[in-house]
Formats: structure tokens, sequence, C-alpha cells
């Protein structure tokens, strides 16, 4: 889309007419007449969006749904210079703008019914207290494998992260950068808040010893994961579940600690049309809006508790007892700084690290004397930034991503902070050299 805001009126095909049908809309009602209109900014994808407007539309003949594209920082941007003057609905995977645009006051209450949408996931709130924002759809995070590559391998399927910890994975595990790919910093912080600080960041450090860093997602038709020339990849289901449509290999679990993220909708304060924008919420939010999740075209796993019961195929359980109370605000807290000690941690010193790892696995399986492989290990799993220092808000505050400006280049990260990645380098520097010297006799 660039920079240009991309306003489409869809019309209705046979095929998701089809679709809609299938899914039992025929039955809601709203209370608005026709010729009324509502205008929803999103970055959600053509295959889900058209699906919801034409299912809207075709219950209410003559009322439309206009559809604004951006991406999230454009999308806040946007809001911000006056656009929410425009806009009725925002609809979007962006927990962090929803946050921003309720303190800045530019979202009006929902009013909604919400006796059967849950307002948390393992204790953790999903929607707005105070109503002005609600889960529309969840996303799970979780391993994608191809079950020939494994059967090749002589691997059964990965049941937890540390299961790609196995040397037997070398070189066939993808692992997404948080600072680079959009979803990566909610499943990076599924292994750390699942594990502990501590423990979590040795976790990633063994995975990525087995690891090349990827995008998280790649064409079809040059997709590693999908030909089976990689094992396995840290990623979102409905990522996984389009590679299993298409008729590849490929499955998908959800390790026992992982996150349920939520994608929201809210309201605009000034909305022009704010009757059609509740109209619209209450179909996106009810049973048979939600439903609509459930399409193979869609591949997203809704927030009615409900639907889960009525569809034990699905492998996601979001509401289970003894799922991981995963913390948005923590994450989106030390993002930046997560973001900045898996660069310098783990990505710039990769080349370096895996003859290392290597050698340690060699010195394991020989059985060499165990004080010296654990304090190699410890060395080559520890996290420059030890939990009790993570903590620091002021060293958070240093990491933060500040809001980036469309089409204004990026500020240059401040001398503190270069200061600051300058110590971790040599720390892990200090630490490999250390592990390769306990090691030299397994190295080759």
């Amino acid at each position: 889309m660039g920079q240009q805001m991309n306003i489409k009126r869809r019309r209705a095909t046979g095929l998701l007419l089809a679709g809609a049908a299938a899914a039992g809309l025929g039955g809601w009602r709203g209370a608005l007449g026709a010729g009324e209109r509502v205008v929803v900014l999103t970055s959600y994808p053509e295959e889900l969006v058209g699906r919801f407007q034409l299912a809207y539309e075709a219950r209410h003949p003559g009322r439309r749904v206009e559809i604004l594209w951006r991406q999230s920082a454009d999308a806040l941007a946007y809001l911000r210079r006056g656009g929410q003057q425009e806009v009725d609905v925002y609809w979007t995977p962006a927990p962090r703008n929803f946050a921003l645009l309720k303190a800045e006051g530019r979202l009006a209450p929902l009013l909604l019914d919400t006796a059967a949408l849950p307002s948390r996931v393992a204790g953790y709130p999903i929607s707005d207290p105070d109503g002005q924002f609600a889960a529309f759809e969840l996303a799970g995070y979780g391993i994608a494998y191809n079950r020939t590559a494994l059967g090749r391998l002589g691997l059964t399927p990965p049941r937890d992260w540390r299961d790609l910890a196995d040397p037997r994975y070398r070189g066939q595990v993808e692992l997404p950068i948080p600072g680079r790919v959009g979803f990566a910093p909610v499943l990076i912080e599924a292994v750390l808040q699942g594990y502990g600080w501590d423990e979590g960041w040795a976790v990633l450090a063994a995975i990525a010893a087995n690891a090349e860093f990827g995008s998280g997602d790649s064409n079809p038709g040059t997709d590693d994961l999908v030909s089976g020339r990689r094992a396995a990849r840290l990623t979102i289901d409905f990522f996984a579940a389009a590679a299993r449509s298409s008729g590849a290999s490929v499955s998908f679990i959800y390790p026992p600690r992982t996150a349920y993220n939520p994608a929201q909708v809210a309201i605009l304060a000034g909305a022009p049309h704010p009757a059609a924008a509740r109209d619209f919420v209450e179909f996106l939010l009810s049973a048979e809006g939600q439903e609509l999740l459930l399409h193979p075209d869609v591949h997203r796993l809704p927030v009615r508790k409900a639907l889960y019961e009525a569809h034990p195929e699905l492998s996601a359980q979001p509401f289970a007892p003894g799922n991981l109370a995963y913390s948005d605000v923590l994450t989106r807290s030390r993002q930046g700084l997560v973001a900045a000690l898996f660069e310098q941690a783990l990505v710039q010193p990769h080349g370096r690290a895996l003859p290392l790892w290597q050698a340690l696995h060699r010195a394991e399986a020989a059985g060499a004397d165990p004080a010296v492989t654990a304090e190699a290990r410890a060395l080559l799993s520890a996290c420059p930034v030890p939990d009790a220092q993570q903590a620091d808000g002021e060293l958070r505050r240093l990491f933060d991503f500040p809001d980036r400006v469309p089409g204004q280049p990026e500020p240059p990260p401040a001398p503190a902070r270069l200061a600051r990645e300058a110590e971790w380098r040599n720390r892990v520097e200090a630490a490999q050299a250390r592990a390769g010297k306990l090691l030299q006799a397994w190295r080759s």
C-alpha cells in the first residue's frame, strides 16, 4: 500500500456470499436502515476483511462498509493527524495502538453486552476493563514443523520450545528476529515469560544454536519449511494454517507455555457514523461473526468460549486452565530492550557461536567432564543482562521504540544506548572466549 491510503469498496462474489450463507449468517439483524455506511480502518489482509465485509453487507442490502488500509504505525499517525474524524471503527492486531489511543482520549465506549465475551485469557486482560476496546480474535504462537523432514531426521514431533534445542535439529530451525519481524516480539516473550527471564534466554540461545534467522513466513514457492529443506519454525498459528491449507506436509503445535495475543476493535471518539459503527462491531463479536474466523481462508481463533466447545477439532485451547498468563503490558514495556539484546547477543555473534555449540554438543555426547560442559553451556546461554537488571525501568526506557513518523528517517540511537550495546557485545565475546578454552579439545 506504500504511504497512500487505500480506500476500497468491494463487490460481493458468489464464493464469499456462499461462504457467508454456509456460516449461518442469515439470522442476525441490526437496527439500522438501508443506506447507512461505516468506515473501518484496518491492517487485516483482504481474505479476512472481505469475508466479514461481504457477510455483513449481504444480510443488510444497501449498507456499505468502506475499508481503509494502513499498517499499525501509519494508522496511528493518521488518526493522530485528525483521521479519527473520518473513521468510525479501528479494527486490527496492534494492542499497543489501542492502549495509546485510549490514553489519548481518542476512543468511545463500546457499550457491548459482554456476557458471552471473555475479558481474560489465563487471568490476563484481553479487552479494556473500561470498555473502550474489545478483543476480536486471538493469535496463538508455537512451532510449525514439516512432517516429512522430521521423518528424514528420525525425530518425533516437537511438543515444547525446548525440544528445538536438540542437537539433531542443527541447521533445521527458523527463528524470527524480534526487532525485524512484526509478530516475533510476542513469540520471544512467550519463551521468556514461560520459563522466566534467565532460563528462557538460555532456551532461546540453545535454539539459536540450531537455527537460521528468518522472516517467519515466506512465499509458498520458496518456503524452506514447506519444501522440507528445514524441519521447524517458531511462528504464529495462522501462517502455519495457510501452509497446511496449500497441501504442504506441515503441522503446528501450541507448546504448554505459549501466548495467545488479542487483536482488538474500537469505535473512535467523534466517529461520523456512531450507530453504524456499533452495529458493525456487534456483528464482529456476535456468535455468527466469530464463526467466520474458523473459515479455512481465515485461520483465526475466536474469543467466544462456546465456539471451542462446538469445534472440538481445534487444537488451540486458549481458555483452558493452566495456560501461561501472558502479559502484553510486560512485552511492550521491554520490547525494545529484548529486540536489542537479541540482536547483539544472538544474531550478530551467531557465526562465532555455532562452532562453540557444536563442540559443546560433541563433548556432552562423548561424556566429557560434566563440570566443564555445564560451565561452557552456562557461558554460551547467559543473557548479558540478568533478570534483576532487565527489570530496571530506566534501562527499558533507553531502548523504547519511538513513535515513527511515516516518511521520516528514524533518529540516530542515543550515545548511552550505543554504549550499552557495546558493553553487551564485550560480555558475549568474553563468554565465548572462555567457553572456547573449555571446549578446545572438542573443536574441529
